[in-house]
């Protein structure tokens, strides 16, 4: 998570099969790090593909790129705007973070006094120091101060980090990809995806991904007339492509740039979000799932599994290996608790109040 958002507002602009496609990649890095905490041992299918944990957080951040750029239309950017902006992302993406984060600290500190061997499958950075470490944790909860270790207690913090920092230019991004011709918004976006192994060398890793974001943009400037002249085979098709594209992260370490391989499978991702939104069979399956749940817990998930997975392989380690489905589902049912009561208690309140905060008098 945005690689989580603040998402279109409520209403008929709210594209309710984008939540579930968040959800589904969020169910697939919890799997995944299940099997890195537990350090289960896996076949390669159940690593790799569209079950690489890597590629959901590509999906994560094309997804950012749209929702974002819907939120933000192509109004000409102002002090007002930006600040607008800004103070809606501080709500969304750091309440729920904050009360991940305490959580961890609450986790990994039990932990730390037992033994770091506990956690060797995906451990966290604080757990090799014999102290509290109060500065690194601090600097935790800021997401954008120097120094902050992304690997120090939540690994999956590394998304927000990225999200948090783009975040600060998107707006100016956006604006331009909006506005500007069509030809002018692909080379922009073209020009962020093919220099992003130079950006990465040479000026933050955290640039490298602003082509992630661009890809997303650019698919707001797609009419919607286009989505309807498209056939059933076609479709198919194209959902047949994307898969392929994808799934090609696995593969990203043989290939000549690691780039390459987080591009292609944003391309993939692109896909199957203009699938969400402009192919009515999809979007139907995607709506009717999302409505089922009622709720988006997709971001409550995806930050709070870390936790709750180190606290379960504490507790249920002795005879974990003999139930490892039962440990999957416990698991599970704490996350997706827990993730309630973020969702309501912290989450949605949060959110309400950045709109309030930022609401127009005129509205």
């Amino acid at each position: 998570m945005e690689t989580f958002t603040d998402s279109p507002q409520a209403g008929p602009a709210r594209i309710i099969a984008l939540d579930a496609l968040r959800l589904i990649a969020a169910f697939i890095v919890f799997v995944q790090h299940f099997r890195l905490v537990f350090e289960l041992h896996w076949p390669e299918w159940l690593r790799k593909g569209v079950l690489d944990s890597k590629a959901a957080v590509m999906l994560f951040f094309v997804l950012s790129g749209y929702v974002l750029a819907l939120s933000l239309g192509s109004r000409a950017p102002s002090f007002k705007a930006y600040v607008k902006f800004g103070v809606r992302r501080v709500f969304r993406l750091y309440p729920v973070y904050w009360a991940a984060l305490a959580l961890s600290f609450v986790v990994l500190w039990n932990v730390q006094q037992h033994g770091a061997g506990q956690v060797r499958g995906m451990p966290a950075l604080f757990l090799d120091g014999g102290s509290l470490q109060t500065s690194q944790w601090l600097l935790q909860s800021t997401l954008l101060a120097p120094g902050m270790k992304s690997d120090f207690a939540l690994p999956t913090v590394w998304t927000l980090m990225t999200e948090a920092k783009i975040s600060m230019i998107f707006p100016l991004l956006a604006w331009v990809m909006l506005r500007s011709s069509g030809w002018l918004a692909a080379a922009l976006a073209a020009a962020l995806v093919l220099f992003s192994h130079w950006m990465d060398q040479h000026i933050v890793g955290t640039a490298a991904f602003l082509g992630m974001f661009a890809l997303g943009t650019i698919l707001c400037r797609v009419p919607e007339g286009f989505w309807r002249r498209l056939s059933q085979p076609a479709w198919w098709g194209l959902l047949l492509l994307g898969l392929v594209l994808y799934a090609a992260i696995s593969w990203r370490y043989v290939m000549p740039s690691i780039w390459l391989g987080y591009y292609l499978c944003g391309l993939g991702s692109l896909i199957f979000i203009a699938a969400c939104v402009g192919w009515p069979q999809m979007r139907s399956v995607l709506t009717r799932l999302q409505q089922l749940l009622r709720v988006d817990l997709s971001y409550s998930i995806y930050i709070l599994h870390y936790p709750v997975l180190v606290a379960f392989k504490k507790l249920c380690g002795p005879w974990m290996a003999a139930s490892p489905f039962i440990s999957f589902i416990l698991a599970l049912a704490s996350t997706i608790g827990l993730g309630l009561l973020a969702h309501f208690l912290i989450e949605k309140p949060a959110i309400e109040l950045g709109r309030r905060l930022t609401r127009s008098k005129s509205s």
